[in-house]
């Protein structure tokens, strides 16, 4: 399936879904849907997970929000030479996929770190039952805030952390959280230096429940130099990303073709996709890129200490 046959599917189900959702069905329409024959169930509720959750679930993996959540974390931490006496922090946790991706992966043993409490909940839960012990765990922190055990980690990975929060404090707060010449690998999305918001992209924001201008790659690069970190790469992996996206949503509505969902499933599906097309057609505009840094601390641990303002 194409962007643009993804699109069509959007407003085919955008023109089913939502005229009806301006009033509930009656209690004999519901009964009678549920036993169409071209209805498709919804998926039943994990403990702690609400619709929403599952359906990112559904579209990216059990215990990840982003699209072809598992591979992309494991192709993130290979460069970082993980063993089973590695350390890691992980920025960016989501619901527990990516901590207990890299440890099946590894064997290193990684510390998550979730600003959303609820999430934070749903990647302990996540953690628990992974088969992984104490290898894997979930904590909370404060993106204002952003206080991490100092000069614990060998390594760190930061996973799309940097959402809505003033980068420098939180990059400062990872950066002190390694140990001399740890290797840090940051995944985020940045906007072009002359870039200007128009209808389309204060639309994905506020889908995305962001209110602050996303940065720069050279602000990113820049702030990282300052904190004594050498970047080694800077790579733009939007092509890449724009193509998972594409996949995950042809894999999710395929079903669809012969059967329904039913309107509450259907009223989530055509939001998120929403959400989801906004974000590709401003990466495939330029508009908005991802990028990945792989970046090696200093040989000496920082003294300054971490800040706890937003700067």
């Amino acid at each position: 399936m194409s962007f643009m046959a993804l699109r069509h599917w959007l407003g085919r189900a955008r023109r089913a879904a939502v005229p009806p959702a301006l009033s509930a069905p009656p209690p004999a329409a519901e009964e009678s849907a549920r036993h169409e024959p071209n209805r498709l169930p919804d998926p039943p509720l994990k403990p702690g997970l609400t619709p929403l959750l599952a359906l990112r679930h559904d579209l990216c993996g059990e215990g990840f929000l982003f699209p072809d959540g598992a591979e992309e974390v494991v192709r993130l931490a290979r460069p970082l030479g993980l063993s089973e006496a590695s350390s890691v922090a992980l920025l960016g946790a989501g619901s527990g996929g990516p901590v207990t991706a890299v440890t099946a992966a590894f064997g290193a043993w990684v510390s998550g770190f979730e600003a959303d409490p609820a999430l934070v909940t749903v990647a302990t839960e996540h953690c628990r039952h992974s088969g992984h012990g104490k290898r894997v765990s979930i904590a909370p922190w404060q993106p204002d805030k952003p206080d991490l055990p100092r000069a614990q980690f060998h390594h760190a990975l930061s996973l799309f952390a940097l959402a809505d929060v003033a980068p420098k404090p939180v990059l400062a707060a990872l950066a002190q959280a390694l140990r001399p010449r740890g290797q840090l690998v940051l995944l985020d999305l940045v906007t072009a230096p002359d870039h200007q918001p128009d209808a389309s992209f204060t639309d994905w924001a506020r889908l995305e429940a962001r209110s602050l201008p996303l940065p720069t790659e050279a602000e990113i690069t820049q702030i990282l130099g300052t904190l004594g970190c050498d970047v080694r790469v800077a790579e733009d992996v939007s092509e890449r990303h724009v193509e998972t996206i594409i996949e995950a949503w042809r894999a999710l509505v395929r079903p669809m073709a012969s059967a329904r969902p039913s309107l509450a499933r259907a009223k989530l599906l055509v939001a998120e996709a929403e959400r989801w097309l906004l974000r590709v057609r401003l990466l495939q505009a330029g508009r908005i890129r991802l990028v990945r840094w792989h970046a090696i601390t200093s040989g000496k641990t920082q003294q300054t200490p971490a800040p706890h303002k937003l700067a």
